[in-house]
């Protein structure tokens, strides 16, 4: 049996951003038309988000409750109100769902989102001294060069 999927917190919230963009998106043509207005130029995340919805809405209607699909709609109506509990909802139904987990990361991964966790390395040598974490999402390359002074700690 394969391994469960876990989803990145990153991943829903990217997705979910994207949507987002894309519904306000498309509120902001119908009001265009409306008005009898030039329509808006689509943002790349809004084109992100284009793509996501439908796997999204097809995601949720598929495998989630009916509390979920109602947040969903809920989102669509109001999505600056609503976003915090789709990103709740994702979590929820992928965490049951692992083929829509799969799906979610396979289109975060095409959206370019970040779909990775941390990794790196901390070399220190003399007397260095690393306190806390260090967390962070990180796509490319970071060098960091400290100079220490004799009365550094």
């Amino acid at each position: 049996m394969a391994e469960p999927i876990t989803i990145a917190t990153a991943v829903i919230t990217g997705l979910v951003g994207a949507y987002k963009a894309y519904t306000e998106y498309r509120a902001a043509v119908a009001k265009a038309e409306a008005e009898k207005a030039p329509p808006p130029a689509k943002s790349q995340e809004a084109a992100k988000g284009e793509q996501a919805a439908p796997i999204i809405k097809a995601g949720v209607a598929q495998h989630g409750e009916a509390k979920d699909q109602k947040a969903l709609e809920h989102f669509e109506e109001d999505p600056e109100t609503y976003q915090e509990a789709l990103q709740k909802v994702l979590e929820r139904v992928a965490a049951r769902s692992q083929p829509f987990a799969e799906q979610l990361q396979t289109l975060a991964r095409q959206a370019g989102i970040q779909t990775g966790g941390t990794q790196g390395s901390v070399n220190v040598s003399d007397e260095g001294e690393i306190i806390g974490p260090a967390t962070g999402v990180n796509e490319g390359t970071i060098n960091v060069t400290y100079t220490l002074r004799p009365d550094d700690q």
